[in-house]
């Protein structure tokens, strides 16, 4: 687990290449994704991640945009692809959030 605002970005980089699967969880920003998110799905798409499988987790109280703007950095890259369901926490965790936690493991896992 990592965490984008406080670890070293290369490091995270690195880390993302020897996995077949990532799990993203980031909070909406203003319409769009927090941007240490943002920084590190550029950084997979200009060094060619690819062929890989993502988990996606948002987060936002009115109007969370996180999953949208994720979802369209990750199709960008080749052969990658997204495991459903997109899971949405509005402000904190609640019961049924877990359950699509575990679906989404399920999903990912096969």
């Amino acid at each position: 687990m990592s965490d984008l605002s406080r670890d070293d970005m290369a490091e995270v980089i690195e880390d993302a290449f020897r996995y077949p699967r990532v799990v993203c969880c980031a909070a909406s920003y203003d319409g769009g994704v927090f941007p240490p998110m943002h920084d590190f799905l550029y950084h997979l798409q200009i060094k060619n991640y690819q062929k890989r499988a993502f988990g996606l987790v948002e987060n936002g109280s009115w109007a969370p945009s996180a999953g949208r703007v994720m979802r369209g950095m990750i199709e960008a890259m080749k052969d990658c692809t997204i495991a459903e369901p997109l899971v949405t926490i509005r402000s904190r965790m609640k019961q049924a959030d877990e359950e699509q936690l575990t679906l989404l493991a399920e999903h990912l896992l096969g």
